[in-house]
């Protein structure tokens, strides 16, 4: 599991969801735009929540390294969807030279 810092707090999720998180929340600064992400979290008493959050440009997230161990909680759902967002994102930005 990875650890994320979002709104002043701490959350667990899965290595796989946080760092496609960053990047998807990075693709939407490049693009000017912003998103509603649900993601299924861990506190930190093992309790799985779903988490909302507003991710694009001028919003900090940081993620981390965890002892936690295991995957950590089921997030396929919003992991194909910001993988697909990701994606059209990238298509749609001009070429660098």
């Amino acid at each position: 599991m990875m650890r994320f810092f979002y709104g002043g707090r701490n959350f667990l999720a899965g290595q796989d969801a946080v760092t496609l998180l960053l990047d998807y929340s990075a693709a939407l600064a490049r693009a000017r735009s912003a998103d509603v992400v649900q993601l299924r979290t861990v506190d930190p008493d093992g309790t799985v929540e779903e988490v909302s959050l507003v991710v694009g440009a001028g919003i900090p997230i940081v993620g981390e390294t965890s002892h936690a161990v295991g995957p950590g909680p089921a997030n396929a759902l919003v992991i194909d969807y910001m993988t697909r967002e990701l994606e059209r994102l990238r298509r749609q930005q001009p070429p660098t030279d």
